[in-house]
């Protein structure tokens, strides 16, 4: 079952929580005159998650669906919302683009960094933050509500509220120590710096809660990390079962 939790003006976090996972996970529907998704959640979770996108915008008139990276929990369901969205298309990142051909359905856009894209009302700023975590990662940013959809950053484990304004930025940094997935501490300094210049208001992380409050110590808490390699991963985890 998904929760939906309204994060921003017309912006919505819909997150299912899956069993014996440490976090869970999120995507987010934006409500305008060109609906979009950003990512899509797993392709199993799928017919419970459109039942949940149904009850903020009829999905036959999404028009864009990000995908930050090619990853099951970021991109699984693309080709089942592609199905159900005759006039959406994928948007992906300038590296991307050597990808996503081969696993979607319908060609995807790539999006330079600082290429925007208007939805109506809202207007979707992409950053490019490759090996953020991923090496065809990027983000967008709502210009108009101020809103960071980060992706793989900022994120925390457990099953929270589904907004908070406290700082938490401690048991964040805790997390990316233990799991150790960040791989490179020069393109983690390029993309927090990406992002500091944009002055987000809310953070709409991907796993965890979404970030409504004290960014400045979240930015911090990024920027002192430690990198390090880990043997064991506790995010290794089967995908849910169809």
């Amino acid at each position: 079952m998904h929760t939906i939790t309204e994060v921003a003006e017309d912006i919505y976090r819909v997150n299912a929580a899956v069993p014996d996972s440490p976090v869970t996970f999120s995507f987010f529907v934006i409500r305008d005159e060109e609906p979009a998704l950003v990512e899509t959640g797993f392709s199993a979770l799928f017919d419970d998650a459109v039942t949940a996108v149904r009850s903020i915008v009829d999905p036959t008139t999404i028009r864009h669906i990000v995908i930050p990276h090619l990853e099951g929990d970021e991109s699984g369901a693309l080709n089942r919302f592609l199905d159900v969205a005759p006039h959406a298309t994928p948007l992906c990142s300038p590296i991307g683009i050597l990808t996503l051909p081969d696993y979607s359905s319908r060609p995807p856009r790539p999006v330079a960094d600082g290429d925007t894209v208007s939805l109506g009302k809202h207007s979707l700023r992409f950053l490019t933050t490759s090996y953020v975590h991923q090496w065809d990662s990027m983000m967008a940013f709502d210009d108009t509500t101020k809103t960071l959809f980060s992706s793989d950053l900022f994120i925390e484990a457990g099953d929270g509220p589904g907004l908070v304004d406290d700082d938490r930025s401690d048991a964040m940094a805790g997390f990316y120590s233990a799991i150790g997935f960040l791989p490179s501490k020069a393109h983690l300094d390029m993309a927090l710096d990406k992002i500091d210049a944009l002055q987000p208001r809310t953070i709409a992380c991907h796993h965890g809660c979404v970030k409504g409050g004290r960014i400045d110590a979240y930015l911090a808490a990024m920027r002192g990390l430690e990198l390090r390699a880990v043997d064991w991963n506790p995010l290794l985890m089967a995908e849910p079962s169809h």
